[in-house]
């Protein structure tokens, strides 16, 4: 079984987010709770998973997947987990409303502030699609593939 954990590391060496810290420094059970939040998504988004996502149904194992994930599983997983959280920033009503009530300025930092953040995001959705295509490439039966046998396409 891989624990979210697993999961969770590499997404939190992809981001950067000091209420994340502060949220794991006042309350890791609610912190853990909250990054779920994101890997929810996430699972529901990698639909070509060669291995189970669903979690552990024993009751000491929740935090766990049922099947053993490779590294570019946990990986993809961690990818769409960022995508996710990015999209949270993208659409965080208080950096919208910010620009409503300033000089033009701020109203041009924060407009180019969303730019960014969302060139950021389309940027890891395209690693996320290559990632995606390797991944279903290297799981390929080519020799099946060479002899006509095409499988379920």
């Amino acid at each position: 079984m891989t624990p979210f954990s697993d999961v969770y590391d590499l997404f939190l060496i992809m981001v950067t987010d000091y209420k994340l810290d502060n949220l794991y420094a006042s309350s890791e059970e609610d912190f853990l709770i909250y990054l779920r939040g994101f890997l929810i998504p996430a699972i529901t988004k990698f639909t070509n998973c060669n291995q189970s996502l669903a979690w552990s149904t024993e009751e000491d194992d929740i935090d766990n997947f049922s099947s053993d994930l490779t590294d570019s599983e946990k990986n993809i997983l961690a990818e769409l987990m960022s995508i996710q959280w990015l999209n949270k920033e993208i659409n965080n009503v208080t950096q919208i409303n910010l620009h409503l009530n300033d000089t033009d300025f701020k109203h041009y930092a924060e407009s180019q502030n969303l730019k960014e953040k969302v060139a950021h995001r389309d940027g890891l959705r395209e690693i996320y699609n290559q990632d995606i295509v390797d991944y279903g490439l290297i799981n390929i039966d080519w020799t099946a593939w060479g002899s006509g046998n095409y499988g379920d396409a």
